[in-house]
């Protein structure tokens, strides 16, 4: 219908001749507020909860339940198999034993020292100390030096003294051990204004002869 010159269109779905002021009446008087339709969304929940404790289908959205004891045993296999891996896979015994390197370190340190260091005033006492601390065929070859180079030694009035910086013990066992040294030399002699310092690295065998710890060889590394 036309009312003051303005056309007034029907909604699409709405019967002519039917007011839409009246429908939206009608809707506002069936419709309710949030609380309501809350409590109903719980009510319909509960109806839900019901089919299922009766053996009706799961509701969509349930929570999974795992049992505990299978996952328990799944981690305590887990936990066992880990074990035997660091079991199995451990590191080989050691070379050096407990009670030999703390008597093969000392003997090394201090003996390295003995032999290395000389005076040209107390050359007979250098080469008693060196066979005192010394087996087999290093005692032969450092009595075997000091004694052909006495005279060139004395002639340059030589003094060399040896101090250890590091060591360490490779292999110590009842009879034998190996240590690792780095050592600094001081060689002074008559000629040199300054002395000269050096350092080595050295590997020192050792060999238990009555029961002292003896050097048995010497090389550079």
């Amino acid at each position: 219908m036309t009312t003051d010159g303005l056309d007034e269109r029907v909604p699409a779905g709405v019967p002519a001749g039917e007011d839409v002021a009246d429908e939206e009446s009608t809707l506002e008087a069936d419709g309710r507020d949030d609380a309501d339709l809350d409590k109903d969304l719980q009510d319909d929940e509960f109806e839900d909860d019901e089919l299922e404790d009766d053996g009706g289908p799961p509701r969509r959205g349930a929570r999974l339940s795992i049992p505990l004891v299978p996952v328990l045993a799944v981690l305590l296999v887990l936990l066992l198999g880990g074990v035997a891996y660091l079991w199995f896979a451990r590191p080989s015994t050691s070379s050096v034993k407990t009670g030999d390197y703390v008597d093969v370190l000392e003997a090394a340190r201090s003996e390295v020292v003995d032999l290395t260091s000389f005076d040209y005033q107390t050359l007979d006492d250098d080469i008693a100390q060196a066979r005192k601390v010394t087996v087999g065929d290093l005692q032969k070859e450092s009595v075997d030096q000091l004694t052909s180079n006495r005279k060139q030694l004395t002639d340059q009035q030589a003094v060399v003294n040896t101090q250890v910086v590091g060591a360490g013990v490779t292999r110590a066992d009842d009879s034998n051990g190996t240590v690792l040294l780095v050592i600094q030399s001081t060689q002074r002699t008559k000629a040199a204004a300054q002395p000269t310092i050096v350092r080595y690295r050295i590997q020192a065998n050792l060999q238990k002869v009555d029961g002292r710890w003896l050097l048995s060889g010497i090389t550079g590394r």
